[in-house]
């Protein structure tokens, strides 16, 4: 979620521009989205769950929203690990639609009338020159208060995070549910990345109004640049047939280089991936026959 992104579409868009269903598709966009408004890429079912709308109503809005600008296609290699069913992925123009803090006026016309004589009065005695300099400093000094309009000071609602107080990590933190969601999408380590995540605001001593949504940045900005810790689907699968380990547990046998041998030895990297201990599977089969060895293993496999 970007604090930014919300606050742009919830006070810097104009309220005519975004409607009805058109601000609630918008202010979604801007949840999902990182610091600075990019790669929101909710897929149209979860936004039609999440807003009520129906799915037309969600396909004509977002469109709306890229017709008006506010909206546009982002980098779509971020959804390349979605598959084949990848939703589109949005970054939210913020456009600056409120401008200077002051807005100029347009000069009153008297304004040009009142100082352009003035150079023609150079030339004539000095006391009438300094009369009149002394009318058109008083003249400017006017015209510079009337030529700038402030504008009225806005108070932050509660729901703003910039309102609300800033702490460090609690030492409880740790991963939510959606955070463990968003990274499964991803394919990123949500428990290694929310150990690097907690180190570094403790090194740093950050303070954050809202930790979960700075982790969901987290998480997503890795994604984006390379240095999140891919999740290994086959992590504990550290043992295969050739492995050093296996023919360590196997040692020498006769129908070692056959066919057999490569079946026992499936076997025992089976057992090793599943937390066997290799020293004590090797004790337990240093003894048994060749012949009733594969037997053995099924019945270690089964056990394990």
């Amino acid at each position: 979620m970007s604090m930014k992104a919300l606050e742009w579409a919830m006070y810097d868009v104009p309220a005519e521009m975004v409607k009805g269903a058109l601000l609630r598709i918008l202010l979604l966009l801007a949840d999902h989205a990182d610091t600075q408004g990019k790669g929101a890429f909710p897929s149209q079912k979860r936004i039609v769950a999440l807003t009520g709308y129906s799915r037309r109503t969600i396909q004509n809005g977002l469109h709306d929203l890229e017709t008006a600008g506010l909206i546009r296609r982002g980098d779509q290699r971020i959804t390349e690990h979605l598959g084949k069913y990848r939703p589109i992925v949005w970054d939210l123009t913020m456009k600056n639609f409120r401008g200077a803090k002051t807005t100029p006026l347009k000069q009153p016309p008297q304004g040009a009338q009142t100082t352009a004589p003035l150079n023609k009065l150079e030339g004539r005695n000095q006391g009438r020159k300094k009369t009149s300099l002394g009318a058109q400093s008083g003249a400017q000094h006017d015209c510079a208060q009337n030529l700038y309009k402030e504008e009225p000071y806005i108070e932050p609602r509660e729901s703003n995070a910039r309102a609300r107080k800033q702490i460090t990590i609690p030492a409880d933190w740790k991963p939510t549910e959606e955070h463990r969601a968003l990274a499964d999408r991803l394919g990123i380590d949500c428990d290694i990345e929310a150990g690097k995540f907690r180190d570094r605001a403790l090194d740093s001593a950050a303070r954050s109004a809202d930790w979960n949504a700075k982790f969901r940045n987290w998480l997503v900005k890795g994604k984006e640049r390379g240095f999140a810790t891919p999740k290994d689907s086959n992590a504990r699968r550290r043992f295969t047939w050739g492995s050093e380990e296996v023919k360590r547990v196997l040692g020498p046998i006769a129908c070692e280089g056959t066919d057999t041998y490569m079946e026992l030895a499936c076997k025992v990297a089976d057992l090793l991936n599943q937390g066997v201990d290799p020293d004590m599977l090797r004790r337990q089969l240093a003894n048994v026959p060749g012949d009733v060895l594969a037997e053995q293993l099924f019945e270690q496999e089964a056990a394990a």
